[in-house]
């Protein structure tokens, strides 16, 4: 008697085991915590405690033509009443398939539910990060998008907000590689500052089209604010060679300032330590250079042991704050 019931048991463990390998769940996520160490002119010191663990978790549940993500930021409470939402990737090209409709090197992806991307397709880089937050995109949370993409050659993705029926806030753009090394985007919404925007962007891959050693490559955009008649332009070159790397970027925002940066940065590994330094100069007015213009030097060394990156971080910005930054991170 208790030999059969140790085999049903087992036989149930594998049933069980089974189920659960045919809908995996992938948890992944980075936890960091340790201090910041603020050294400023005036002579006071300031000290940022982050021991309280800042955790960073991503859950999604995958299936064979699906996958579907917890939105990030949200708690997950184990709570027949508690609801978190969440967003879903349906990959349509491989359902069709699956029924018998082969399309090819076509790709079909329908995005549903909360958090849908509503930003349009990009290949500026903003190495540094001019047009952060002022792409072209809307703000709503109840949206849906659809992704088809062909091959490397082609990508499309549209997405709109169908609660807002007096507006019907959307986002439509596309993406084009024609050959290797070059690449170009288009990007249109009707709720960018109120009214309607216009991006395009391009990307030269220099070190593909002419078969260089090193990374070498320059991106640019033109995003215009259509409703109220102004443009901006952001342009950087990026490069890097044995890990000496490079960049510098420019643009001219929607009130005419003329913004420029540059930054040469340097890594390396020595006795298993990853060992990086970094000068950047920021000048977010030409016209006035001297009251404008920020110098920041950077350095810091890595270390994992037993699963674990630990990390010393220094900053200098130069007349003003030196900070001082150890931590210790996980990655799961």
């Amino acid at each position: 008697m208790k030999k059969k019931f140790v085999l049903t048991l087992a036989l149930v463990l594998m049933v069980a085991g089974t189920l659960v390998a045919a809908t995996p769940i992938e948890v992944s996520g980075t936890f960091k915590t340790g201090y910041t160490f603020s050294f400023n002119p005036n002579g006071i010191t300031q000290v940022e405690d982050d021991t309280e663990a800042k955790l960073a978790t991503n859950v999604a549940f995958t299936g064979d033509f699906w996958k579907v993500s917890l939105k990030a930021g949200e708690d997950v409470l184990f709570d027949d009443e508690y609801k978190v939402d969440a967003k879903a990737e349906l990959y349509l090209d491989k359902a069709l398939a699956e029924q018998g409709m082969d399309m090819g090197d076509l790709a079909l992806t329908l995005h549903v539910g909360s958090g849908v991307g509503t930003g349009a397709l990009s290949v500026l880089a903003d190495e540094a990060e001019f047009r952060d937050g002022l792409g072209i995109k809307f703000t709503s949370d109840d949206n849906f998008g659809v992704t088809v993409k062909y091959s490397d050659m082609v990508e499309v993705y549209a997405s709109v907000d169908p609660t807002d029926t007096a507006n019907y806030p959307m986002v439509l753009s596309a993406k084009l590689m024609p050959v290797d090394g070059v690449s170009a985007a288009v990007g249109y919404s009707n709720d960018f500052n109120g009214g309607n925007g216009l991006a395009v962007s391009a990307k030269g891959d220099v070190a593909a089209l002419v078969d260089l050693d090193f990374a070498l490559a320059a991106t640019g955009e033109f995003l215009m604010d259509v409703t109220n008649e102004t443009s901006m332009i952001t342009a950087d070159v990026v490069g890097e060679y044995e890990g000496i790397g490079l960049w510098v970027a420019f643009q001219n925002d929607h009130a005419n300032v003329n913004k420029l940066a540059a930054k040469a940065s340097y890594s390396t590994t020595v006795e298993d330590f990853d060992v990086s330094a970094s000068f950047k100069a920021e000048m977010l007015d030409l016209s006035d250079i001297a009251n404008n213009t920020t110098y920041t030097v950077e350095a810091g060394a890595k270390y994992a042991m037993g699963g674990a990156t630990y990390a010393l971080d220094a900053k200098y910005v130069i007349d003003g704050a030196f900070t001082l930054s150890p931590s210790v991170s996980i990655a799961f």
